[in-house]
């Protein structure tokens, strides 16, 4: 064993008084915040509208719909049958140190019908890129963070693809993702005007057309939220000086104000690249549920076709309740999870294929003399001198 326990001992004590520390300190500001929100949801639309203006621009207050903000909504009564259709990704990086330089995506899904003793049917599609195009950005760099975007692109088509498999059947359908709905790298590049950020938008947003156009309703499943949005809103409509919350999350918050089984007010997502989304008819929406299960409250993203239209929004939220009775967060999405996931095995048999290849080329297949060393060291033998 490389980490010494005994060393790092005294700081995991610390950690947990630092910890305890923060929990007493959320604790004490969470009234104030229930406060805050409850006295905004009384002021004048255009009042709320004015203050929220006003707040920082790091602070990202949500924005409130045609939803008072602080309604509780009970849980729906769940359709008889109901179509569930999951996807989830996972990604092998490109690797400079490695013989080839490529990524992979594997992408991993599943379609069930609820209430029809049916098995859910299942599928993996890996796809393995390495065209100069593909793993060099339209800088001439190698792909990093793109990569992303990429998985979280494939994951909505092949929601897309899943959806118009069920268009002629006659039952409600319910598409879910294990992430938001707005691209994280798109979003952390979203003032950049590289083609091939707009490209993977383009795939993404398209997918959503399709999504739209047959009939499923679409949502996001974000478990233990880390986000403040709400909490920035009610700060800032408080009149509060920034930080005035800090710490608190919007789980805290609702974990406080929504029986299991409820929702909050729907939200409009404040990002700067939701205006592309909405541009196109789709401009995400969030809520927070608490599904009654131990993680108990999840944050639910939504775009506005799921939203505005009551009977797709039931459907999001008695499907997501109901699923998470089995596994404490939807089933479908635990099982495309597992469909996805890249093992060690899988990865070593990859790279096999892949020098297999090189050697019928003519080609070297070695790795970097860091990588080889780092494999050698990582089998934690002792080498004598």
């Amino acid at each position: 064993m490389s980490l010494d326990l005994q060393q790092v001992l005294p700081q995991v004590e610390l950690l947990g008084q630092e910890a305890a520390r923060r929990a007493a300190e959320v604790a004490a500001r969470l009234p104030q915040a229930s406060r805050w929100l409850d006295e905004a949801a009384r002021l004048d639309p255009a009042e709320l509208r004015r203050r929220l203006a006003n707040a920082p621009a790091t602070s990202q207050p949500a924005l409130p719909t045609d939803e008072r903000i602080d309604r509780r909504f009970p849980l729906p009564p769940h359709p008889t049958r109901l179509r569930l259709m999951a996807a989830d990704g996972s990604q092998i990086y490109p690797d400079r140190h490695a013989p080839a330089f490529f990524y992979m995506l594997n992408i991993g899904s599943v379609a069930m019908v609820h209430g029809s003793g049916q098995p859910p049917q299942v599928h993996t599609r890996s796809s393995l890129h390495y065209q100069e195009e593909e793993v060099h950005d339209s800088r001439g760099l190698p792909i990093d963070t793109l990569v992303n975007a990429q998985r979280d692109a494939a994951e909505i088509a092949e929601l897309a693809r899943l959806a118009a498999e069920g268009e002629e059947v006659e039952t409600p359908m319910l598409a879910l993702l294990d992430n938001g709905l707005l691209l994280w790298a798109a979003s952390q590049e979203q003032r950049a005007t590289r083609p091939d950020v707009q490209k993977v938008l383009g795939e993404v947003l398209a997918a959503l057309d399709r999504l739209h156009a047959s009939g499923a309703a679409l949502a996001g499943y974000i478990s233990r939220p880390r986000g403040a949005n709400v909490v920035a809103l009610a700060e800032a409509a408080g009149g509060a000086s920034p930080g005035a919350l800090r710490g608190l999350t919007d789980r805290a918050l609702f974990g406080s104000r929504l029986d299991p089984g409820a929702r909050s007010a729907r939200f409009l997502h404040p990002a700067d690249l939701n205006q592309t989304f909405a541009e196109r008819g789709h401009a995400i929406q969030f809520f927070y549920l608490h599904t009654g299960a131990q993680d108990g409250v999840a944050r639910v993203e939504v775009p506005a076709w799921v939203g505005d239209d009551p009977q797709r929004l039931a459907m999001v939220h008695a499907g997501i309740v109901e699923q998470c009775r089995i596994t404490g967060i939807p089933y479908p999405l635990v099982r495309a999870h597992e469909l996805a996931l890249v093992g060690q095995n899988d990865r070593r048999a990859l790279d096999d294929l892949v020098r297999a290849a090189l050697v019928r080329q003519g080609l070297t297949a070695l790795a970097s003399q860091k990588a080889q060393t780092k494999r050698w060291t990582a089998r934690r033998r002792r080498h004598r001198l």
